[in-house]
């Protein structure tokens, strides 16, 4: 696989599928492999403060996005304009020593530091997991849902959905999977 290597310790792949690069920030030792898609290319709401934000996606340091994972900005409604209809987005933050599997698709507001999230999961539009988190393969997490700290999340709602509390031992066992996929490429 073909490698781009930032000088911060960052390695994307050159196969990832980036959009709107100017408004990603990596913030150091952050795995993009191969099919991944960032797409920051997409028209943002403002701020509390009255601007907009700088950066649409953001990720914390030694956080790995495995393939075919998807990044997309939560979309916070649709402006009805000329009949033509706009998406407006939210920014998307992903903490650091954080975890996303092969063929995820996330459109959270926000992702904690130090989350697992295995293979094929859905994160909902506008939903937030909270730091030390394990979201379990396959798992569905709904729109706008809140997924507490130190929780195990699996299964899809209205058939299996079960959350569960997390031992505080994970947040250094996923830190350490986190470097150690960092590490191994």
């Amino acid at each position: 696989m073909s490698w781009v290597e930032t000088s911060n310790g960052n390695r994307i792949s050159r196969d990832a599928h980036i959009t709107g690069s100017h408004k990603i920030l990596l913030n150091g030792n952050v795995t993009v492999n191969a099919s991944v898609t960032l797409n920051a290319d997409v028209e943002i709401g403002k701020s509390t403060s009255g601007g907009t934000d700088s950066h649409i996606i953001t990720i914390g340091k030694y956080s790995y996005l495995g393939k075919g994972c998807k990044i997309m900005p939560p979309i916070l409604s649709i402006e009805q304009r000329e009949d033509v209809a706009f998406e407006i987005h939210s920014p998307i933050r992903i903490g650091s020593y954080s975890i996303v599997g092969e063929n995820c698709e996330i459109s959270s507001v926000s992702i904690g530091n130090r989350v697992l999230i295995e293979k094929g999961c859905k994160i909902g539009n506008s939903s937030i997991i909270y730091d030390c988190c394990f979201i379990r393969e396959g798992c569905i997490i709904p729109p706008k849902a809140v997924i507490p700290p130190f929780s195990e999340v699996s299964g899809v709602p209205g058939v299996d959905f079960v959350c569960t509390e997390l031992s505080n031992s994970y947040r250094k066992l996923i830190e350490g999977e986190a470097r150690e996929r960092y590490l191994l490429g």
